[in-house]
């Protein structure tokens, strides 16, 4: 049995949890009048899914270790969002553990510097033979 390795763009990731919270967010427009489904407050969901979309974009741009930082933040405000009972009981689990689902698939890759021109590479192994 051969396994296929599937890969989640970091974008999407993004994507989706800015919708989640953008649904969240709606209420139903059906007519008939069933007990009111709950709503994240459009504050809340407006701040949260702005902080998804700069993660997204931050990652669309290359720069991983910026939108983890940007995950980590988004995921400090859910917390604090949740735990001021400003997120319905209904999204709680699902929306905290997307924001952290989010943060655990971003790695940080720091980009990498380039080689030094080779301006200083003879000074050591001139000091060196002399030495000898």
């Amino acid at each position: 049995m051969q396994r296929r390795k599937t890969r989640t763009r970091r974008p999407e990731l993004g994507a989706a949890l800015a919708a989640a919270l953008c649904l969240a967010g709606c209420g139903g427009g059906s007519q008939h009048r069933a007990a009111p489904q709950p709503k994240l407050p459009p504050p809340v969901a407006t701040a949260l899914a702005s902080r998804s979309d700069d993660v997204a974009q931050t990652l669309a741009a290359g720069d991983s270790c910026r939108a983890l930082t940007l995950a980590q933040q988004l995921q400090q405000e859910t917390v604090a969002a949740i735990n001021a009972g400003r997120v319905p009981a209904p999204f709680q689990e699902q929306l905290g553990s997307t924001v952290g689902d989010l943060v655990a698939r971003i790695r940080c890759v720091p980009a990498v510097k380039p080689h030094d021109s080779g301006k200083h590479k003879g000074k050591d192994k001139q000091k060196h033979e002399r030495d000898d």
